[in-house]
């Protein structure tokens, strides 16, 4: 009979301890860490890569072709595209993060409630989660923003008012399962209060899949932001921000392509780092 192996043993338990080094071992999450920090450090150092002032207009210089004083040439009024490409990846990125924050902690925290509490409570916001999801995402945000009026409060109101369902049936989701479970069980053959119970133990239990949802969340919001912005209910000019820069570089297409094309491509990029970060983290805490 054949002694098992036990030399790798040591080594395998280390690799557990350390989820960081079975993580530098994912492709795509690597892939799309690296590329979202790029995009970050890129319009983080945008007053060192880009010494013009986006918003600085030269009516004497419109639609140049690039130079090395303008790496992707003017618009129509004159303002270096390159400057206002980085200062508005701040600004999409900026909105597109932080409005997924306070949908993520409302939806989360109503998924809990129904979750837990079942009854009249899970009827009520499931009730109000069905009038929300009837209605098309873009639709239902276009128009709450419209009702509003053009500007940043507008969007973070509307994406939290639209955003959170989707947290809500996730968490709702794993809370039917994980309360079945021996340990909150036990906490609640322990006398602790359903606050506790909820806060100390399933909290941290059930967030995984809400936390992977929140990031193609991001990408949602970002092309919300955007699609507002060439609608002109987003942010509002002379602000350098992509989906402006759609708008005002569509109609010149056939003649200079850069100014409605770069903007686009930043979008696509800025999703696909995303896409491959939630793709990455799926498939690490799937192995869990």
């Amino acid at each position: 009979m054949s002694v098992p192996d036990t030399t790798l043993t040591p080594l395998v338990a280390q690799e557990r301890r350390l989820p960081g080094v079975r993580w530098m071992r994912n492709k795509t999450l690597m892939a799309g860490s690296a590329l979202l920090l790029l995009i970050v450090l890129a319009v983080l150092l945008a007053p060192v890569l880009a010494p013009h002032d986006p918003n600085q207009q030269n009516l004497f210089d419109v639609l140049a072709p690039p130079t090395a004083a303008h790496p992707l040439g003017t618009d129509d009024l004159g303002r270096d595209v390159w400057a206002r490409l980085l200062y508005g990846g701040r600004i999409d990125l900026a909105i597109g993060v932080s409005a997924v924050i306070a949908p993520f902690i409302l939806g989360s925290a109503l998924g809990l409630l129904a979750g837990y509490l079942g009854g009249w409570v899970d009827a009520v916001i499931m009730r109000v989660l069905e009038v929300v999801v009837a209605f098309p995402f873009y639709v239902l945000i276009i128009a709450v923003v419209f009702a509003l009026g053009a500007g940043v409060g507008s969007i973070f109101i509307a994406i939290t008012a639209v955003g959170w369902v989707s947290y809500c049936r996730i968490v709702r989701g794993e809370v039917l399962v994980a309360k079945r479970l021996g340990y909150v069980e036990a906490a609640r053959a322990a006398g602790l209060s359903t606050p506790r119970i909820l806060v100390r133990h399933l909290t941290p239990n059930v967030l995984t899949q809400a936390l992977i949802y929140a990031m193609s969340d991001i990408v949602l919001t970002i092309l919300a932001v955007v699609t507002l912005g060439f609608l002109g209910l987003g942010v509002q000019p002379p602000t350098a921000e992509w989906g402006a820069m759609l708008q005002s570089g569509y109609q010149y297409l056939a003649t200079d392509p850069i100014l409605g094309t770069v903007p686009g491509v930043a979008v696509v990029i800025t999703g696909l780092s995303l896409s491959l970060i939630g793709d990455g983290l799926a498939a690490e805490f799937g192995k869990t």
